[in-house]
């Protein structure tokens, strides 16, 4: 059950961390199918040279399929983003080295509420590749003081705010797994110093739209993307109606299917 000060700690600062909510046997039976869905999209290619992304992930094997409806994972976007939540996508990483400061580029906020429910499968600390946010910065402000780090700068040379930026001031959420870290893409996110082929495992979701403003800004995200806002086949035609029901707004909309 999550709380009404946990709710409140999410809107204030754009983060939650959930502890051991899964045991060491459930953490091992991820971090398998995680490596074969790795393994079949990796080919011939050798690991750990380059950071790998697949898009949808957790549908691809059973147990993973199996935690957008788990309890412990449903509750959660329920709770922070009302009953009428959908699915926006999966995807699976095996990430190496650091991922700049980055949160709410571009076109700025969502207008629509969103979470993403993360699984880090390795212990990470601060030094060790957890996720650092900078808390508050998902709030909308102007002028915003974190223009500077809203998009993704690689350049080795970027000194922001005089300092590099690892050393920016920011909160650690260290993590070991069997814990769930919950954050708002717009929060401002970076990671520093990881190993290569650290997993990182995610399920995004929305809160349903409101108003036909959002729905046109739904259709614009949805042309953008490759993946986001497709469901998946096997999602669509789940025999488990939570499943069913969290994809049937991308359906309703018309949105096309993923092959998964």
């Amino acid at each position: 059950m999550i709380t009404a000060e946990q709710v409140a700690h999410f809107r204030t600062f754009g983060f939650l961390v959930f502890r051991q909510l899964f045991t060491p046997d459930e953490v091992d039976l991820m971090r398998r199918e995680a490596l074969e869905i790795m393994a079949e999209e990796r080919g011939d290619a050798v690991p750990g040279e380059k950071w790998e992304a697949v898009q949808p992930f957790l549908e691809r094997k059973p147990f993973l399929a199996s935690l957008v409806d788990d309890d412990r994972v449903h509750q959660i976007p329920e709770t922070l983003l009302g009953p009428d939540f959908f699915l926006e996508g999966t995807e699976g990483n095996l990430h190496m080295g650091s991922t700049p400061w980055h949160g709410a580029g571009g076109t700025g906020p969502s207008p629509i509420p969103h979470i993403k429910v993360t699984f880090y499968l390795d212990p990470v600390s601060r030094d060790s590749g957890c996720l650092r946010v900078i808390p508050g910065s998902h709030v909308s402000e102007r002028p915003d003081v974190y223009a500077s780090l809203r998009d993704r700068t690689y350049d080795d040379d970027f000194m922001p705010f005089g300092v590099a930026p690892s050393e920016v001031p920011h909160y650690a959420l260290e993590s070991e797994p069997g814990d769930l870290v919950v954050f708002t893409e717009d929060l401002l996110h970076a990671s520093f110093g990881g190993k290569a082929g650290r997993h990182q495992h995610a399920c995004s979701f929305m809160a349903g739209p409101k108003t036909e403003a959002d729905v046109e800004w739904l259709r614009g995200v949805y042309k953008r993307y490759r993946f986001a806002l497709h469901p998946s086949r096997s999602f669509v035609n789940s025999e488990r109606p939570r499943i069913r029901r969290m994809v049937s707004k991308l359906v309703e909309l018309g949105f096309e299917e993923g092959n998964c």
